[in-house]
């Protein structure tokens, strides 16, 4: 089991694979690390707030807060040692950093603009119909540095116009359902990294296919 190495199916599939690589895990320890992300990312979710704080004075008691919460969490596991449970933690807060700055209510604010396109609104004006009216509040410093800086919205309306061109303006559909496609074609075109989680449980479910270790039920 500790030789099995999956690849990169895709370009940038796993956020570090060279150093998920190294860690020759028992089949054991991966299960409790499936099983302690899961636990961890539910229960210390409120950090999603913060993580954005690195650097200011507050931010290093926030980051200890969570960790005590996450090392707790991890006594919880008898496979899981200290330095897994920590790397654990960075990872998960890398992971959330990336969200929150790519991908958290872009697909609000991305059905607030196709809202007033749709009524024949320029791309311009709705971003500042929106803008002004802070109807995204997670997004607006975003928003408004796309607006303010010389040429910038254009990138903006690039990356709209890719997640939202199969929408038709023609077919109606509950308000609900645009921002659901919408937000579907965020995820699939700003996807997160996979973390050494999602290798492990991999990893695990192959490994029981080809009969290397016991089977055993994996959190899906």
């Amino acid at each position: 089991y500790q030789r099995l190495v999956l690849p990169n199916c895709a370009w940038s599939e796993y956020g570090s694979l060279s150093q998920y690589i190294l860690f020759y895990n028992t089949h054991e320890a991966d299960r409790d690390y499936v099983l302690y992300w899961e636990k961890m990312v539910k229960e210390i979710k409120w950090l999603e707030n913060h993580v954005l704080k690195e650097g200011t004075p507050e931010w290093d008691q926030i980051r200890r807060k969570g960790f005590y919460q996450a090392i707790r969490i991890a006594a919880e596991f008898h496979n899981i040692d200290f330095g897994l449970a920590y790397y654990g933690f960075m990872e998960y807060i890398w992971r959330t950093r990336f969200y929150v700055v790519f991908v958290k209510d872009l697909d609000r604010a991305y059905f607030e603009i196709w809202k007033r396109i749709k009524g024949q609104t320029s791309f311009r004006d709705a971003l500042q119909e929106v803008c002004t009216e802070n109807l995204v509040p997670s997004r607006q410093k975003t928003l408004k540095a796309e607006l303010q800086r010389p040429g910038g919205f254009l990138q903006l309306e690039r990356q709209f116009r890719r997640c939202t061109e199969g929408i038709s303006k023609e077919v109606k559909l509950p308000d609900w359902r645009v921002q659901e496609l919408i937000a579907q074609e965020i995820n699939y075109k700003r996807a997160l990294p996979k973390t050494y989680a999602h290798y492990a449980r991999k990893k695990l479910q192959i490994a029981e296919v080809l009969g290397m270790i016991p089977k055993a039920e994996i959190p899906a």
